[in-house]
């Protein structure tokens, strides 16, 4: 090496250097920072405290359940496809989305495996043409509206698929506490913005079964966690329950399912509302109270 390129050579390593050096250090600053004695900043350093071990276990298994009822529901609903029995695929594809509408607010945690089963045709800007349109809510169409059972078929084939996935993940996923505690709220959340609308199933009109499936979601979180839980707090969590479990019993059909959307009176829709805006309030204030570590994902 010459003794021109010697000193170019030393130039560039202490700009790359700096430029590191800055790098990191602007990293450092984007971290959040957070202060107290009962603080740990980075995800990694906030394990979940063993004595909920025991809970989360208990949704994932209470989750895998679910989504083993929902697989062997579509596969009876594909073989009442194949007999042409279409009132009685109907029927199962309401209590396949049911039973998913049980753990939906989990089934949210893995990324984008909600979307892919579950998006509905507002989703998109060709609406039911469109290919990425897939999963419950084609079948559901396909069912309801079309009643195409060729297509229900394939639609219900490739459904089958996601949700073998599904419970494959289930198996090897660990939820964080934070995230269990607000699927809680989630749960009743979802039943206010999208079943009390009659928003959820366009087609079948099922929406008052999955607003008692998501409220039964989120009671099993509650009673998993109810150790954990001041007592004046989960009674008055419990009572909310009870008035909404109430006031859904009156649209149980003699066979066990629920009526159709069209069903639920105003005066119900309005007391349904409170009550579940009451709750959900609620249980928004529980990571507070159990005093679960939250952080932020960068």
């Amino acid at each position: 090496m010459n003794s021109k390129a010697k000193p170019l050579l030393m130039a560039s390593c202490l700009l790359l250097s700096l430029l590191v050096s800055t790098s990191l250090s602007a990293k450092a600053l984007r971290s959040p920072v957070q202060t107290g004695d009962d603080i740990i900043v980075a995800k990694g350093d906030i394990p979940t405290p063993a004595k909920y071990h025991q809970a989360i276990q208990a949704e994932l298994d209470y989750a895998s359940q679910n989504i083993t009822s929902i697989i062997s529901l579509l596969n009876q609903l594909n073989v009442a496809l194949s007999s042409g029995n279409l009132s009685q695929a109907q029927q199962f594809y309401v209590q396949a989305h049911q039973h998913y509408e049980r753990v939906r607010p989990i089934v949210r945690l893995f990324g984008h495996a909600d979307r892919i089963i579950n998006s509905r045709a507002s989703y998109f800007l060709q609406g039911t043409s469109d290919y990425r349109f897939k999963g419950f809510h084609l079948v559901e169409y396909l069912l309801f509206d079309s009643k195409n059972l060729a297509a229900a078929k394939d639609a219900v084939g490739e459904l089958l698929m996601y949700c073998r996935d599904l419970k494959q993940r289930l198996a090897q996923e660990q939820i964080d506490i934070p995230k269990l505690v607000q699927s809680s709220a989630d749960f009743i959340e979802m039943a206010i913005e999208v079943k009390l609308a009659g928003k959820e199933n366009l087609y079948s009109h099922s929406d008052i079964a999955d607003m008692a499936a998501n409220v039964q979601g989120s009671q099993h979180i509650i009673e998993e966690l109810s150790a954990f839980i001041p007592q004046s707090m989960l009674k008055q969590i419990n009572r909310n329950y009870q008035q909404i479990n109430a006031i859904m019993s009156h649209y149980v059909t003699a066979n066990g399912q629920y009526k159709t959307f069209e069903a639920l009176t105003w005066h119900d829709k309005k007391k349904l509302y409170s009550l579940l805006s009451q709750q959900a309030n609620l249980l928004a204030t529980l990571r507070a109270i159990l005093d679960v570590a939250v952080y932020y994902k960068f």
